[in-house]
């Protein structure tokens, strides 16, 4: 059997279960997301105590989440020049690495309350939760170009950047083979997130909006 499959300790029933107490426990405690249907997973990673006021521009430590080792993710363009828009770059790379993590490893489900909440927290358990319940992950490098930031408020801010997951592919855990598939947009996707910083100084994703195909991300 292969090894990736035969070490998939994870099951979609502890996955589902899991999201579902992220989701009642708040993260900050003031969440009310509910997702219908969905234990705490394997979580060994927890990011460090909040910052103290006035400290906004330099986040506290975060754990770097990595996938299997055979999918991986390029961020591009990940640096400003401006301290309080790289931290939200961070924190969203954190975000979606954790995600692809929970999707590849099937560890750290509890954190990602952590990273999103509202809508966001709620797309990102759906897109868990499928892979989980067809026994499925993904391998490959899936490129991030093109991010923007723009600070709209001291605890609000708006990231836009590009996707391109052309050179990835479902991978079923049942045979360990690697699914390749033709993509008639060429896999190129532009995203919107709109962030908001949480008690604990990390910066949430709160609402994402999707657009595959974007003629801005043909490069």
């Amino acid at each position: 059997m292969n090894k990736q499959a035969s070490t998939a300790m994870w099951t979609a029933a502890a996955v589902t279960a899991a999201l579902l107490l992220g989701a009642c426990g708040g993260g900050d405690g003031d969440s009310k997301d509910e997702i219908k249907g969905a234990d705490h997973g394997d979580a060994k990673s927890s990011p460090s105590a909040a910052p103290k006021e006035g400290t906004d521009t330099s986040p506290p430590e975060r754990p770097q989440y990595e996938l299997a080792k055979d999918a991986e993710n390029v961020f591009e363009d990940a640096k400003t020049g401006d301290p309080k828009k790289d931290a939200i770059l961070a924190d969203n790379q954190r975000r979606i690495n954790l995600i692809d993590r929970i999707v590849t490893t099937g560890k750290d489900v509890d954190d990602l309350k952590l990273y999103a909440k509202g809508s966001a927290f709620i797309s990102a358990s759906n897109y868990i939760k499928t892979y989980a319940e067809d026994n499925y992950s993904w391998a490959g490098t899936v490129r991030h170009y093109d991010q923007q930031v723009e600070v709209l408020g001291s605890k609000d801010a708006k990231v836009t950047f590009c996707v391109d997951d052309s050179k990835a592919n479902d991978k079923n855990l049942k045979t360990g083979k690697v699914e390749h598939y033709e993509s008639s947009d060429k896999g190129y996707t532009l995203k919107e997130v709109r962030l908001v910083r949480s008690e604990k100084g990390i910066w949430q994703a709160n609402s994402e909006e999707v657009k595959r195909g974007a003629k801005r991300c043909e490069k």
